[in-house]
């Protein structure tokens, strides 16, 4: 027989109390992560809902032959848009008013990806959830468009499955969720954005509160069952949002403790009132619940806007009143936007039509403003030139940077990477993005020095043997072959972001770090090393000791790079913003000992090569940090590009130091 739905869809006031405690779980994490450190999980719990209930609704009209396609994405217009619009509505306002040309220019572009339910996308392509989430307003509106790329396919394939396999209902979409956990899981480890972002890798969330509205999980014989299943599944949700945080390998099957949680809450209260449900059905929970879709919808601007106002991050006070602006916020938003548009007149072709035409008018006009903005480059005439000069530093790097990645165009002859005159090039760059951040330096000392072989890969750091993923090793190895078949090289520069690989992303001055979406060491095989873990430094001191010793034992004089400080900021974008408030300093720095702690593995690995005559070192900080206070910004000139990279003005306060190295060596 095929699986039927679990009874009438009657009302759950327990529903919106899961969403209230979901809802809260993420407002706290982004308004205050000490408060919740795993409160992202918070989506994940939403996820799980929404498959229920809209699987719920499909398949009872579905069975009763009354769906109709049209009906289902006019209610969905009905239940997402109005509010959705209202808040980019006055977001586009306030970015307009606030934001700095760039940030603007990258807000247009999130807008078409929001108002076309892409945004997922957009962001995937854009790098990590974390890095730069400040100045990113509609960051959030990734998971909104998971929810709707769901919805656009499920309802056909459950159709399709109910007519043409209807005793295959259950296996299949368990199948699919199998499928996508497991492929998420898989590919966490090597490309964690995609993981996070894309549909294919979080589709087995809503998948798993399908699989309960279509009977899967047979219902529980008594209350004693019933009362453990809704028990067990608040301590999960509890768990994983104080015991998780954003530091950890997420989603992956790290998702499913907060999923399996509220799978088994909703799976109790569908036979039987729970302790656990009576305390979800509370009115304050069912109320907060209610007007959960609005309260995500507009706590993350409200964050944003703020931090961006403020810099820094929110103390204490100011987050609980974040929070407590983005319920009230919240609750009006539904009572004047999201309550009227759900209150649906007589169903007609005519109020369809209606509501087709107004949900396609505004995609459009959100698509044609966040376009105008983005082709307009962020509008910088908003803006007096001071503002558009300080902004413009994050494009003072090495121009052919991105190109110039290629192993292949590194090494080949006459290379348009190499910095100076290739016929003269007696020095050899390597390492990652960092050891590229070098090009100010190294153009200044090709004037009247030695040219330079340019060969810095993002995210691949100088080592034997281990590297980030395949390519990496392989394109090391390449390096070194081309090194030492070629006498006419005589130095090596080593430089990279060595705190990446063993400590993950500095935040705010530099002691707090994530790991989402950071390269995972591996070795020659494919194995790879769990991250920031004794076996994972092990890896990298191995691969660095080999490379080096390799190079002093072929004759290379081999001249070591120590850690550039990170700042925790994006240097030209605060100082603009700034600027533009009326706020501007004379300097910007952090705490030497910011600096000091988050370089507590690095110093001592690059200290560890010991002495040898051929090894030198030069110590950015010693030039970047006096007087116990790092710089980023100074004499009216931002020494980064962004948080951690130093721009082409800072690289030049390093030549001196760099310069003598090379001098010591022939």
């Amino acid at each position: 027989m095929p699986a039927r739905p679990q009874t009438a869809a009657a009302y759950r006031a327990d529903i919106d109390g899961l969403r209230a405690l979901a809802v809260i779980a993420v407002v706290f994490y982004h308004a205050q992560p000490s408060l919740a450190p795993g409160g992202f999980v918070g989506v994940d719990v939403f996820f799980v809902i929404s498959g229920y209930l809209i699987t719920r609704l499909l398949d009872r009209e579905i069975l009763e032959g009354r769906f109709s396609l049209v009906h289902f994405y006019e209610r969905r217009v009905r239940r997402i848009l109005p509010a959705l619009f209202a808040m980019l509505a006055v977001t586009a306002v306030v970015s307009a008013l606030l934001l700095i040309p760039s940030d603007f220019r990258a807000f247009g572009r999130n807008a078409v990806g929001a108002a076309l339910f892409v945004s997922n996308f957009f962001l995937w392509m854009q790098g990590s959830y974390f890095e730069g989430a400040e100045a990113r307003p509609l960051l959030h509106t990734w998971s909104l468009a998971i929810e709707e790329q769901f919805y656009l396919f499920f309802p056909l394939v459950l159709a399709g499955l109910r007519r043409e396999w209807p005793t295959r209902v259950v296996p299949v979409v368990a199948g699919l969720a199998a499928f996508s956990c497991v492929a998420g899981a898989l590919v966490l480890s090597h490309s964690p954005t995609a993981a996070f972002y894309l549909p294919q890798y979080r589709i087995w969330e809503l998948l798993c509160g399908s699989l309960l509205a279509l009977g899967a999980v047979p219902a529980w014989p008594n209350a004693t069952v019933r009362e453990l299943g809704a028990a067990s599944g608040i301590c999960m949700i509890l768990a994983a949002t104080f015991g998780f945080s954003e530091g950890m390998p997420f989603p992956g099957f790290a998702a499913l403790l907060p999923c399996l949680g509220a799978a088994l809450i909703i799976h109790a209260g569908s036979s039987g009132q729970t302790r656990v449900g009576r305390l979800l059905a509370a009115k304050p929970m069912v109320a907060v619940g209610l007007i959960s879709y609005s309260v995500y919808l507009w706590h993350w601007p409200l964050i944003v806007f703020f931090i961006y106002y403020n810099i820094d991050n929110p103390t204490l006070l100011q987050s609980l009143g974040l929070i407590a602006l983005s319920f009230v916020l919240g609750a009006l938003s539904w009572r004047y936007v999201e309550r009227p548009f759900r209150q649906s007149p007589p169903r007609s072709s005519r109020t369809e039509i209606r509501m087709f035409t107004a949900a396609v008018g505004s995609i459009a006009a959100v698509f044609a403003l966040g376009s105008v903005i983005y082709l307009a480059r962020g509008f910088p005439q908003r803006f007096p030139e001071k503002v558009r000069v300080l902004s413009a530093y994050a494009g003072s790097q090495n121009a052919l940077a991105d190109e110039c990645s290629s192993t292949g165009l590194q090494l080949m002859r006459s290379s348009p990477c190499t910095i100076g005159n290739p016929a003269s090039a007696s020095v050899f760059l390597w390492g990652d993005s960092h050891a590229g951040a070098l090009y100010g330096a190294l153009q200044e000392i090709s004037r009247s020095g030695p040219s330079t072989i340019y060969g810095a890969t993002p995210r691949c750091p100088p080592l034997l043997g281990i590297g980030t993923n395949a390519e990496c090793i392989a394109g090391n190895q390449q390096r070194l072959d081309y090194v030492l078949g070629h006498p006419e090289i005589s130095t090596v520069i080593l430089a990279a972001r060595w705190s990446l690989y063993s400590r993950g992303r500095a935040t705010r001055y530099g002691p707090a770090e994530t790991n989402a979406d950071l390269p995972v060491l591996e070795d020659s095989n494919g194995t790879p090393y769990p991250q920031f873990t004794a076996q994972a430094r092990e890896g990298l001191r191995r691969g660095l000791y080999d490379l080096v010793h390799t190079l002093l034992a072929a004759g290379k004089h081999v001249v070591i790079m120590y850690p550039v400080p990170e700042m925790g900021y994006d240097i030209p974008s605060t100082m603009a913003r700034l600027a533009a408030e009326g706020r501007m300093p004379n300097a910007f720095a952090i705490p030497e000992r910011g600096f000091l702690h988050r370089q507590r593995f690095s110093i001592p690995l690059l200290d560890g090569l010991g002495n040898h005559p051929n090894l030198k070192r030069v110590y950015p900080d010693r030039t970047l940090c006096p007087s116990d206070r790092c710089l980023g910004f100074v004499d009216g000139t931002p020494l980064y590009f962004d948080s951690h990279h130093l721009s082409i003005p800072g690289s030049k306060r390093l030549e001196p130091a760099l310069k003598s190295a090379l001098r010591d060596h022939p």
